[in-house]
């Protein structure tokens, strides 16, 4: 892997897919074709990098053969036009086995979930992200939540050969800044959530994770290019535009996620996440604000 080139691709918009699932009189199924025809919309839309069994994808609620299948499917629907990220989780040796069945089906880098319980100090936390680089020739991405993994655990991670990027999600903007400055020449820094977009462009984030973005590609892709731009006239538009949507997203989460993408015309289904399915008058709510996107 050429990682020079690999920080290069993960630039601009980063979507953390939701994973479409329909039901079968026996429980839950991935929906193979949704999540192709989902990850297919989003690289026609031009978004560089897409992340498959993440949070929002339900991660903890997959089995290893559903997961397999998740990735498989994306890497036959966008392999090549989006870097590919999928999700692995677990101690040392769990998250390696599952990096090398994430390469095997071919996606382009692993977004890592160390198990806090089997991973309990920073040199641990270091121990675990070198041995899974090690054992993986494709792209990782370590996730920060908290102030477990500091500026100099960071500046240690940034050096391993096949550390692409950082998901930061502590939402501390003097953290964020002190992380571009230390290390956004060696990886690229993504800020994440549409609240705090428009100081992560102030800030100098490489990347933006928005989970709306799985309905709005074109408009976030926009939204991205105003901020890099400097159009921060443009960039408070979208923000503005964005807010009532954000707040029916954070009440009702991967449900609102995926009845949203319903309404366009792609998968979403049911949900194992055990959060409260959309009511009728949430989704009229929902349709209020989506319309005029829609137009």
């Amino acid at each position: 892997m050429n990682k020079t080139e690999a920080i290069q691709r993960v630039r601009g918009i980063v979507v953390f897919a939701v994973t479409p699932m329909t039901e079968t009189g026996f429980g839950l199924a991935i929906d193979e074709q949704g999540v192709q025809g989902n990850l297919t919309f989003l690289a026609d839309a031009g978004i560089p990098v897409v992340v498959v069994c993440g949070g929002i994808g339900e991660l903890w609620d997959l089995t290893d053969d559903e997961h397999d299948r998740v990735v498989r499917s994306a890497v036959e629907s966008v392999k090549g036009r989006t870097f590919l990220f999928a999700g692995a989780y677990g101690s040392k040796e769990e998250s390696i086995e599952r990096a090398r069945r994430i390469e095997k089906a071919g996606a382009d880098g692993v977004l890592l979930f160390p198990d806090d319980d089997a991973i309990p100090t920073r040199e641990a936390l270091l121990d675990y992200y070198t041995s899974v680089s090690k054992a993986v020739d494709i792209g990782l991405m370590p996730f920060r939540a908290d102030d477990s993994v500091d500026i100099d655990t960071i500046k240690r991670l940034a050096d391993l050969p096949n550390v692409v990027a950082l998901k930061e999600e502590k939402e501390d903007m003097a953290d964020f800044r002190n992380i571009v400055l230390s290390a956004g020449d060696l990886m690229t820094i993504i800020g994440a959530g549409d609240v705090l977009a428009p100081s992560y462009f102030l800030l100098g984030a490489g990347a933006l994770a928005c989970s709306l973005s799985n309905i709005l590609p074109k408009l976030y892709i926009e939204w991205w290019e105003a901020g890099q731009q400097g159009d921060y006239r443009r960039v408070m538009e979208i923000h503005t535009a964005l807010a009532p949507l954000e707040r029916i997203r954070k009440r009702s989460g991967i449900c609102f996620l995926k009845a949203a993408l319903e309404e366009i015309g792609l998968a979403g289904g049911p949900t194992r996440s055990g959060q409260r399915m959309l009511d009728r008058r949430d989704r009229e709510e929902m349709r209020r604000f989506l319309g005029p996107f829609l137009d």
